[in-house]
């Protein structure tokens, strides 16, 4: 008996439970296969995305494919490999992810050498050019880093 119900209604209420837990859970699910299913599109939209402003920028880098290093990044973005690029025989990676200075986030593409080292932060719109050269060297070396950990 539920406590504050009138008798016989007990099974209403749990049946009623029962019903919007199954919904709740079958909204979950969908929407975690969903973004399962579609991440190979979605990655393969970003790339093609971030290599369109990369040479609208006149940068030489493009990404190739998308890159799973063993460990979690600490930010939401995505790992690619980048194609080499000239006078080069070593393998670089970007990385792209939503940078956060100055209370607003804007699209940035961090350039990370075979060692591990990010070599060049890349903002891929305006606002992120112009904020990226207001933002303080520690907190740039505090994303830098935490990048460069990912890798090792």
């Amino acid at each position: 008996m539920v406590p504050g119900l009138p008798p016989g209604k007990d099974g209403k209420v749990l049946k009623d439970m029962a019903v919007f837990s199954g919904w709740v859970a079958g909204i979950i699910l969908i929407a975690g296969l969903t973004w399962f299913l579609t991440q190979p599109i979605r990655s393969r939209n970003l790339m093609r995305a971030v290599n369109r402003v990369l040479e609208q920028s006149g940068s030489f880098h493009r990404l190739t494919e998308p890159y799973y290093p063993g460990r979690s990044s600490p930010y939401l973005g995505s790992w690619y490999r980048i194609g080499l690029a000239p006078n080069t025989s070593s393998e670089t990676f970007a990385y792209v992810f939503a940078f956060f200075g100055e209370g607003s986030f804007f699209p940035c593409v961090a350039i990370v050498n075979n060692y591990g080292e990010v070599t060049e932060l890349i903002p891929l719109n305006r606002h992120g050019e112009r904020i990226l050269s207001q933002i303080t060297p520690g907190l740039l070396q505090l994303f830098v880093s935490n990048i460069e950990r990912t890798m090792i």
